[in-house]
């Protein structure tokens, strides 16, 4: 048995140990060890209480036999116990009449107790070869008075080796050093509760924001699993500029919520931009409206010939080729502007051109614009007066009413997007998400863990070349993890087969993309190498891409 010194040297290594170690069960296994020392005991077990009442052996220890067991090993002993199952049961444990009464069982002779179950002990004995006399029992009680645990102490011994009894004081020293477990667990509890909580709106967040478009569902459920697989392979390395690049629990954990939260400032851009498939689409594709303006063209060159027929104007042939040629036309002149507003193909000069001469042709609006309109887009219209009267109007128009705050809605200005479908007004919109999200997670009140979140979300779109948004951070500016968010971000979308502006691309297609990134300063080179030596490209396509989209690859072509 320890002296009293000894006890308290115990105890202010113990308090320092709790001050400084994150890990709870090492705790558990300190605080056992302490009490079992204080009051001599040989063996000691304690057991967890989780939420759902489920009872486990977690720590167990024999010094005469030389045994320590943590965790899943204590099975062997004693399988996982649903305690409410065994409170109507007639003879009971130490440990589950210790739960369900609340109480401090002290036995100075185990098998002299009437109507106990000692089926543990026994067990314990026999297969140990061990004689199990005396045990202390105590409920371990949290703050809010619920027991989460049970500590038991076993056969305590003098300072000459020999069994004695567990006595009141010793039973005083036990329980006190037993309540800092209760402690120690009430805060684990806390921890994991608001950790949960945490992770949980998180996961709420960006599913919300998954959810804002049917085409971007599953982005930032999936920029997490690339940028943990490229992590762990850029950790792997043991060559190369990254073969000391190291990740404490701490970045782990930081490159985790990141992932998660990279895009949470897109609760602020519109759906319409965000799944902007065509240039001339807002709430819905205005290509239908300027389709029709072609279908009136039409329909008064039909009437314009058959005019001409009653009149007697020229041979039916002559009519009737010149009626021809005005269809043929106005299904060219439609058939290039819808091809125009698909964004698939870069437009050249020449086509800005020719929407330029198509957009000059007039047709005749009769009715009044200004009708069905809401308030603002009302207040919109400089001049109301302009659009109430029947007017010669422009076939693709840039109106003034086409301005609406930051955005320009105007049909030609957006025909005439020379690549993809989003306009200069759009594109700053969706820039804008990246400073919003940094906004967002600033004001955020992180434990200091989880300082570097900021730093790993809000780098996704930075280039190592420094010409990325929003901050043109450089490649020595940025961090591994902040650049390993922005190829897990790249080739995410890359890969991604539900966006409406692009169709699915092969993976050979994405690698060659990702490549040219590499080579005009886009992307790190160094970890570009590890994603495709490590092929981390790989082991991502075959779980979460379409299987029409993998093709053969060989590594060598692009490195």
């Amino acid at each position: 048995m320890a002296s009293d010194a000894d006890i308290l040297a115990d105890l202010l290594n113990l308090n320092l140990l709790l001050l400084s170690e994150k890990d709870h069960t090492v705790l558990i296994e300190k605080i056992m060890d302490t009490a079992g020392a204080a009051c001599g005991a040989d063996c000691g077990f304690f057991y967890g209480i989780s939420d759902d009442s489920f009872l486990s052996l977690d720590y167990s220890y024999n010094i005469s036999l030389r045994l320590s067991h943590r965790g899943s090993d204590n099975q062997s002993f004693m399988p996982v116990v649903y305690l409410p199952e065994q409170r109507t049961k007639k003879n009971k444990s130490f440990v589950e009449q210790c739960y369900f009464n609340r109480e401090i069982i002290n036995a100075p002779n185990i098998y002299a107790a009437a109507d106990t179950d000692n089926t543990f002990f026994a067990n314990y004995d026999d297969d140990n070869g061990y004689r199990t006399i005396s045990a202390l029992t105590l409920p371990v009680i949290n703050r809010k008075n619920d027991i989460v645990g049970i500590a038991q102490f076993i056969n305590p011994v003098d300072n000459y080796g020999k069994n004695i009894t567990f006595n009141s004081e010793a039973q005083k020293t036990v329980q006190s050093i037993c309540a800092l477990a209760g402690l120690v667990l009430e805060n684990r509890s806390l921890t994991e509760s608001y950790g949960q909580l945490l992770e949980s709106f998180i996961e709420v967040l960006a599913r919300a924001i998954d959810a804002k478009s049917p085409y971007t569902g599953a982005h930032c459920q999936r920029v997490p699993v690339i940028a943990r697989m490229l992590a762990t392979a850029a950790v792997q390395e043991d060559s190369g500029p990254l073969r000391n690049f190291e990740m404490s629990s701490e970045d782990w954990y930081a490159l985790h919520i990141a992932s998660w939260l990279h895009d949470c400032g897109k609760v602020t851009t519109p759906e319409y931009i965000v799944d902007k498939a065509t240039k001339l689409e807002t709430i819905y594709n205005r290509i239908h409206e300027i389709r029709n303006r072609f279908e009136l063209l039409r329909r008064d060159a039909h009437i314009e010939y058959l005019k001409k027929r009653l009149a007697d104007t020229d041979s039916k042939e002559n009519l009737q080729a010149e009626y021809v040629a005005k269809v043929k036309k106005l299904e060219d002149d439609f058939a290039f502007v819808a091809a125009c507003n698909t964004g698939d193909t870069p437009l050249t000069d020449d086509d800005i051109a020719r929407l330029e001469e198509i957009s000059q042709i007039k047709f005749t609006r009769y009715f009044n614009r200004m009708l069905g309109l809401s308030w603002a887009e009302r207040d919109n219209v400089p001049d109301p007066q302009t659009y109430e009267q029947p007017s010669m109007e422009n076939l693709l128009q840039n109106r003034p009413d086409h301005i609406f705050g930051q955005y320009n809605r105007g049909e030609l200005y957006n025909l005439e997007i020379r690549s993809g479908t989003i306009n200069k007004e759009e594109r700053d919109k969706i820039n804008e998400h990246i400073v919003v999200t940094i906004d967002m997670l600033k004001a955020l009140p992180f434990p200091k863990e989880l300082s570097k979140v900021v730093e790993y979300a809000g780098a996704h779109h930075e280039r190592v070349d420094g010409k990325g948004y929003p901050n043109g951070l450089t490649g020595d500016e940025m961090s591994i993890p902040a650049k390993i968010m922005a190829i897990a971000d790249i080739f995410e979308a890359l890969t991604a087969n539900d966006r409406p502006y692009k169709e699915p691309k092969k993976l050979s297609e994405v690698l060659s993309i990702m490549k040219k990134m590499k080579e005009n300063g886009h992307i790190d080179p160094d970890l570009y190498k590890v994603f495709i030596t490590s092929k981390v490209y790989q082991d991502y396509a075959e779980q979460y891409i379409s299987p029409q989209q993998i093709d053969e690859i060989n590594p060598d072509d692009y490195l």
